[in-house]
């Protein structure tokens, strides 16, 4: 589960009214369910087998919904190799592959760029970039995406910031990760933040 939460019109989705309460209070309770929704979406949500698949000696990590498999980086079709090279500026050092929801294959390919921050970058098998994930520093994140953040978390300290480019839509969002735990989402407009577990 997904909390969404819009700074300005306040938006969730829950199945109860929710009582309107001064700001202070209204910011306090909203921390608390969300933090309580997302510890109970974790037990639902991220559930695995008891028992991994193994197919032909190779384990398949099995999440539901989705199916991901570590695999060597001689595995890769020349054309994502390619392109991930090009995309980040270095040789990618680790991939996997996901079959996602609606059946559509995914390469995933990961290492450090020529900076000596980490990337990710999801390819379909004809070399086409979905997405690119790309560690950056604190000081790069742009000033709405912080002042969100600070209106939500204001005494959370930053573990690591990504910046998400997605090219089927050609946004940029902001992946904050807060210690152990979780992570935000933010689009560079600031205007809504979705709570992720760590997994």
């Amino acid at each position: 589960m997904i909390l969404t939460i819009q700074q300005k019109n306040i938006k969730l989705s829950v199945q109860k009214p929710i009582m309107i309460v001064p700001t202070n209070l209204r910011k306090i309770f909203l921390t608390t369910t969300a933090i309580a929704a997302m510890a109970f979406s974790i037990a639902l949500s991220e559930a695995q087998a008891q028992t991994p698949a193994v197919t032909d000696g190779i384990l398949i990590a099995q999440k539901l919904g989705k199916i991901q498999k570590k695999i060597e980086l001689s595995e890769v079709p020349v054309t994502v190799l390619s392109a991930a090279t090009a995309a980040s500026g270095s040789t990618p050092t680790y991939a996997q592959v996901e079959i996602n929801t609606d059946g559509a294959l995914v390469y995933e390919l990961g290492g450090q760029n020529q900076q000596g921050f980490d990337f990710e970058i999801d390819i379909k098998t004809n070399g086409q970039i979905v997405e690119i994930d790309e560690q950056i520093e604190t000081s790069a994140v742009p000033e709405e995406v912080m002042k969100a953040f600070k209106y939500w978390f204001p005494d959370r300290q930053i573990t690591a910031v990504w910046r998400s480019t997605r090219y089927t839509t050609f946004d940029y969002y902001y992946e904050i990760i807060i210690g152990e735990d979780f992570w935000v989402e933010i689009p560079a407009d600031g205007k809504t933040l979705k709570i992720n577990p760590l997994i």
